[in-house]
């Protein structure tokens, strides 16, 4: 069984085979009732054709039999249907039965005196009956012999038939030419289905094998990267639109990969270009740095000796504060271009938005912000660096308090959805315009008059660091969403580094 399941699976795995099996079923079975049918048919056909002849027969055996009889000896009639019998080799024998039914004489001398038919009456005109006595090797001719007037002085006018001639053939010659015929449509159907098989075998190899193989090839060329690979051969039919569509398909991923290596090609080009940039910058803050803080000391004290006057003094005081946001925007720049690396641990993310709430606090600009905390209680750690994920947050309340003018409401709420801790930061600003959303994470993009546009731009790639994602939203009510997701962090177990611990 296994072995018939193996080339079951062979066969059901070939189109060749799921084509050919079947179309030999159909046609064994369609060339199998034609030969039944016509084996059928012409055997009718030649077995009619023998009995009428042997009713002719019979006929002409009557006559010579009521010419003996008129010619006054009825002795001769043994010899007559001797001379009968040696004329056809198929006849078995010859009987004359009498109207009572009763064999008078016979060529088998065993038959008279006995009634093979009972009522004769039946038979009122040559008849033939198939297999007499349940005999089927033979058929037998009942042939009535009418009482004429010749006869009447013999046999009288009462009845109307002297006798009836009983002649019964063997049927050897019809069963011979049934099998003659049998074997010829055999032997004829069995070479027009190994012909019609060979002709299907090499048509379904030459219009579908042989093209899907072809195709299965180009489709292996283009998966070992080959793309340059065409199937089209130019038909007309199904496998040609198949073949067609394929090419189309390929000409399809060329242009994608060609449109994605420009693409990357140009990120390449900018990210050169952006490196280069971030390393002048940071040659440059360092450069300004140093200058910024012997600055800063100096107007410190010339802040000093100018307290007396209150005018020279604001001016003083106004330079300080632009030192302090040089010096704050070249130490983001330094940031942004050479960001530290971050030292990841478990981290309760409830604990540290705490702190940026007391920090927010601290704040001039959160002073008036109603400030609320929705946080999880059953919330997992998260993998991340404590004073990263603080900077982050802070930044965005930072915002949303600038966003809000100092005035309005806060809301942090951390919760935990699909293995992912969410910390979502919510004001009830203006929210951000249209034209600005798409430029939000960009660096150096700001819409606020002292701010140098890195704040997000630094956040946002510090939580992708962490393996995370930073968006927002924009209710249709009002107000900004942002929302910080982190991977929640793996059970602590023995094989755990302790740098990991919280």
């Amino acid at each position: 069984m296994r072995h018939v399941g193996d080339v079951w699976r062979r066969l059901d795995r070939s189109v060749r085979a799921r084509i050919l099996l079947p179309t030999a079923l159909l046609f064994a079975t369609t060339l199998a009732l034609m030969v039944m049918s016509a084996v059928e048919f012409y055997a009718s056909d030649m077995e009619r054709g023998l009995q009428e002849k042997s009713e002719i027969f019979a006929g002409m055996v009557v006559n010579g039999v009521n010419d003996t009889m008129l010619h006054g000896t009825p002795e001769q009639l043994p010899d007559v249907l001797a001379l009968v019998m040696a004329h056809r080799t198929d006849i078995e024998s010859i009987s004359l039965i009498r109207p009572t039914g009763e064999v008078h004489s016979s060529s088998r001398r065993e038959l008279v005196g006995t009634r093979p038919w009972g009522n004769l009456g039946r038979f009122g005109s040559p008849t033939v009956v198939n297999a007499p006595g349940g005999n089927p090797a033979q058929y037998a001719v009942l042939q009535p012999i009418p009482n004429s007037a010749a006869c009447a002085s013999c046999h009288g006018t009462a009845q109307r038939y002297n006798g009836w001639l009983d002649l019964r053939f063997n049927r050897k010659a019809i069963i011979t030419q049934q099998t003659r015929l049998t074997h010829t449509l055999v032997t004829s159907a069995a070479v027009a289905f190994v012909c019609l098989m060979v002709i299907a075998w090499w048509l379904v190899g030459r219009e579908a094998v042989a093209p899907l193989k072809r195709l299965v090839a180009s489709m292996k060329r283009a998966e070992s990267g080959d793309l340059s690979v065409t199937a089209d051969e130019g038909r007309a039919d199904e496998l040609g639109v198949a073949a067609r569509g394929f090419d189309a398909m390929l000409a399809a991923l060329r242009r994608s990969q060609n449109e994605l290596e420009a693409f990357y090609r140009e990120r390449m080009v900018r990210a050169d270009r952006f490196a280069a940039v971030g390393e002048l910058a940071t040659g440059l803050a360092h450069e300004i740095k140093n200058p910024l803080a012997g600055l800063s000391g100096a107007l410190e004290l010339l802040a000093e000796d100018l307290a007396s006057s209150p005018r020279q003094a604001e001016v003083v005081t106004e330079m300080r504060h632009q030192v302090a946001r040089l010096g704050n925007t070249m130490e983001s720049l330094l940031s942004f271009a050479r960001p530290p690396k971050a030292r990841l641990r478990t981290t309760d993310v409830n604990a540290t938005l705490e702190k940026v709430l007391f920090l927010v606090r601290q704040q001039r600009r959160g002073a008036s912000v109603a400030l609320t905390l929705e946080l999880g209680q059953t919330l997992p750690p998260v993998l991340a660096d404590p004073n990263q994920l603080e900077q982050v947050l802070l930044n965005i309340c930072l915002n949303a308090c600038q966003a809000m003018d100092g005035k309005g409401k806060l809301v942090l709420r951390t919760f935990e959805i699909d293995g992912r801790v969410t910390v979502e930061i919510e004001d009830d600003g203006p929210g951000i315009p249209a034209e600005v959303r798409q430029h939000m994470f960009k660096p150096f993009f700001t819409t606020k008059r002292e701010g140098n546009g890195l704040g997000l731009a630094i956040s946002a790639r510090i939580v992708a660091e962490h393996g995370g994602h930073i968006g927002y939203r924009c209710p249709p009510a009002g107000g900004t969403i942002f929302a910080v997701t982190l991977q929640r962090a793996l059970p602590a177990g023995p094989d755990r580094s302790p740098e990991h611990a919280t």
